[in-house]
C-alpha cells in the first residue's frame, strides 16, 4: 500500500534539497510543494516538487540575467543531475513552464531512503518541517507549534496517509521577469 504525502511550503531554507535548483546565484520562488509518495518498503518512495513564480533576487539586471541563466542550466545541464543524485535522488524528469504567467519548475525525484533525503526533518517516524517567520502558513492538516521566530508542522508517518502543508512568502517582490525571459528563450530556441 502506498502513502502519499503532500506537502505545499514555499522556498525557504527549510529543506537544503528544495536549493538545488538555486545552488548558484540569487533564485527565489513564491510557493514550492512537495508530493511524497513513499512505497510499501516505508523508505524509498517519490518527490515531487514544484516552484512557482521562479525569479531572481537580484535588482541589478546582469545579475538577473545570471540568475536566470543558472536557471536554464538547471533544466538542461548535467550538473544539477549529478548534484541531486549525491543529495540521494535520481532526477526522472525536470522542466521548466510557464503557468498562469508565472516561471514554474517542476521535478519528480525518486529516493531510496527518507530519512537520507530529510536527514535533519525526519525523526522516530517523524516529519518535522520549519517555517520560518517571513512565511505564512496558508493551511496544513499537519500538528502546527508556534516558536519565536518560526513555526514548527510535524507528521507522525506511521499515523498520517497524506499529509499537506501550503505557505507562501510573506513579502514576495521580485524585480526580475522571468516568465518574459523564459519566452524570449524559447522563441531564440526554435
Amino acid at each position: 500500500m502506498k502513502q502519499s504525502f503532500i506537502i505545499l511550503q514555499r522556498y525557504s531554507a527549510l529543506l537544503s534539497l528544495s536549493f538545488a535548483l538555486f545552488f548558484v546565484g540569487c533564485l527565489m520562488c513564491e510557493t514550492t510543494e512537495y508530493k511524497i509518495t513513499m512505497n510499501e518498503d516505508g523508505k524509498s518512495g517519490t518527490l515531487v516538487t514544484i516552484m512557482r513564480n521562479v525569479q531572481s533576487g537580484e535588482s541589478d539586471q546582469t545579475k538577473q540575467q545570471k540568475d536566470f541563466e543558472q536557471a536554464i542550466q538547471s533544466w538542461k545541464g548535467d550538473d544539477y543531475l549529478l548534484q541531486r543524485l549525491r543529495e540521494g535522488m535520481y532526477v526522472k524528469d525536470r522542466n521548466l513552464t510557464i503557468e498562469n504567467n508565472v516561471l514554474v519548475w517542476t521535478e519528480k525525484a525518486i529516493f531510496s531512503d527518507l530519512g537520507d533525503i530529510f536527514k535533519h526533518e525526519f525523526k522516530n517516524d517523524t516529519l518535522r518541517f520549519v517555517v520560518k517567520g517571513d512565511q505564512k502558513i496558508i493551511s496544513t492538516n499537519g500538528v502546527i507549534q508556534s516558536a519565536k521566530d518560526s513555526t514548527v508542522v510535524f507528521w507522525a508517518l506511521a499515523v498520517s496517509k497524506e499529509i499537506f502543508l501550503t505557505t507562501k512568502e510573506n513579502n514576495f517582490t521580485p524585480a526580475s521577469d522571468f516568465a518574459a525571459m523564459f519566452r524570449t528563450y524559447m522563441k531564440n530556441s526554435k
